[in-house]
């Protein structure tokens, strides 16, 4: 038996082979001289010794102990063994890890190299079997965990990402008599969301485009138009017919001439690159056109792992806050409606997680938080000692119950710290209140919520990222009728918004709220929307992830 100090550098170094070996192993039946007790008694004893071998790094989530318990639960029975036979099945699970690179995610993590250089051995032992039998088992299992629930812990990646909704279905798998039906079940376990399935084969377009071809790049210069003519169109054109917004046709063109067709298809790519859609190729637009195949293959892979972390099935009836998107999509009874929503600055990010919406308030009044207290508030009482009084807000001595309301103007603002204020202030329901007539609450640990506002120019903005963490509606009033459509509840409503007065209404049904984070999203037409990654949350998911998930042009 190989000691234990020794098995982990013999692993690496099988691995390497593995990596560098372009050889196809031959698919065929051996048969195995040991006997079944021998095998078994070998895999006891290499379980636990192959799971300290392989142990979890940070930020990843590697589910060993399942592994152990599922080889308990079977008396150590091998796996992949079967009749002194290996099972074939372990040839179309290689065949699967090999290919996790189209999921965004990384071979090396599911050891295809190691288990190819066992398969490898013409006159393999007892315990080289059970060795391989327990490696193949761990990378199944890995596998299985990361394609339905994401490879990485996304709070270890950014603690403002609280959206994580694990599954346990893959542990099921282990349990499954057949090794042939474990495999086969593996392609049920991703998400099922027609995005997830969209942006998957874009991944792969985008990895097989940068294997066989070279970026082709706008060169810099003024802006390009219709009517232009010269090298630098037939660039432009040959980029996006190389990016899909082009497609291949028959008709002859002037390579060289930027005709109407071009102008079209520019203003394609603009739209789902949100950009401005004028179909002139000016610095910003070429900036994004010569954004590397490799950097879009990374985009995608992080944006798959971000689905992972969601729930595999998603709710008929939820509210979709896409932050990036700056909108709230209201999936309710069959029906989707749309508005534009104001979003917390990139100081304030609004938090990605879920949700439950339970209860609307009309009128509300406004407790404005410590932190915007402390930056936003004081600066303009120490500049206006009367600010309360003329936007309509009360302060009261401090936090606690029964507070002593206080008169504003009494007080030295200018004497008081940040560090120091202690003060709780309100503002009263009116037209000028920051929350406008309607507050959206679903309880949760940050102090998020939906609302109205009475900043109604900045939903004219393209970049719409300026509250302070909360989420603003463009139509509060549809969306209020939206969640209570048909219940006794829109009478209520009603009635305290004739009367002015503030009210607390229970929803008739509970909603999920996701507030959700992707910078690459497969638009109505199935071409990819490349957005602005407004929290830079994509440069954290490449630091966790590390590595680039596409194919280098010399590596086919």
């Amino acid at each position: 038996m190989i000691p234990a100090k020794h098995l982990l550098p013999l692993l690496c170094v099988s691995l390497l082979l593995g990596a560098c070996s372009t050889s196809k192993t031959s698919k065929q039946f051996i048969v195995i001289p040991p006997s079944e007790s021998q095998i078994e008694s070998s895999v006891k004893e290499q379980v636990s010794l192959a799971l300290n071998a392989f142990t979890p790094v940070a930020g990843q989530a590697l589910p060993n102990n399942t592994v152990l318990q599922a080889y308990e639960a079977r008396g150590y029975e091998p796996i992949w063994i079967q009749d002194k036979k290996i099972n074939m099945s372990i040839y179309k699970l290689v065949d699967i890890l090999e290919q996790s690179l189209s999921q965004g995610l990384n071979p090396i993590h599911y050891h295809t190299g190691i288990i190819k250089e066992y398969l490898a051995l013409k006159q393999p032992t007892p315990q080289q079997l059970a060795e391989m039998d327990v490696i193949s088992t761990i990378a199944l299992n890995s596998y299985a965990h990361d394609i339905s629930n994401g490879r990485y812990e996304p709070q270890l990646i950014d603690p403002n990402w609280q959206l994580d909704a694990p599954s346990n279905n893959w542990k099921d798998l282990l349990y499954i008599d057949s090794a042939t039906d474990m495999v086969n079940s593996l392609q049920l376990l991703s998400p099922r969301s027609p995005q997830y399935q969209v942006l998957q084969k874009w991944l792969v377009y985008y990895q097989d485009l940068a294997a066989k071809e070279s970026d082709i790049f706008v060169n810099a210069g003024v802006p390009l138009s219709l009517g232009d003519t010269g090298p630098r169109v037939a660039q432009l054109r040959a980029r996006l017919v190389q990016l899909g917004d082009i497609r291949f046709s028959t008709r002859k063109v002037n390579e060289e001439q930027f005709d109407s067709r071009l102008k079209e298809s520019l203003m394609r790519f603009q739209r789902r690159h949100h950009l401005t859609a004028d179909g002139a190729a000016g610095s910003r637009t070429i900036e994004m056109l010569n954004v590397p195949l490799e950097t879009r293959a990374k985009q995608i892979a992080y944006n798959l792992e971000r689905w992972r972390w969601l729930p595999s099935e998603l709710e008929a009836n939820r509210v979709w806050v896409d932050l990036t998107n700056y909108t709230v999509d209201m999936h309710l009874n069959g029906e989707l409606t749309s508005m534009k929503a104001v979003i917390g600055r990139p100081d304030r990010k609004t938090p990605v997680f879920k949700g439950l919406m339970t209860y609307m308030v009309t009128n509300p009044t406004w407790r404005v938080p410590h932190r915007i207290a402390r930056e936003n508030l004081l600066p303009k009482l120490q500049a206006d000692p009367n600010y309360l009084v003329k936007h309509g807000y009360k302060v009261f001595s401090s936090w606690s119950i029964g507070a002593k309301e206080l008169d504003s103007t009494k007080i030295n603002w200018k004497a008081i710290s940040e560090d120091k204020l202690a003060f709780r202030f309100e503002q009263e329901p009116d037209e000028g209140n920051a929350l406008g007539q309607y507050k959206f609450m679903f309880p949760n640990k940050n102090e998020i919520y939906l609302h109205d506002t009475p900043a109604k120019h900045l939903f004219r903005e393209s970049d719409r990222a300026f509250s302070s963490g909360c989420v603003r509606l463009e139509n509060p009033v549809e969306f209020a009728r939206e969640i209570t459509k048909g219940s006794k509840q829109l009478n209520a409503m009603n009635s305290s918004l004739k009367n002015k007065s503030n009210t607390v209404i229970s929803l008739p049904t509970y909603i999920p709220v996701y507030l959700v984070y992707f910078t690459v999203v497969p638009n109505a037409n199935g071409m990819l929307e490349f957005r602005n990654d407004v929290y830079e949350r994509d440069a954290l998911m490449e630091e966790a992830m590390g590595y680039s998930p596409f194919r280098a042009r010399d590596s086919i």
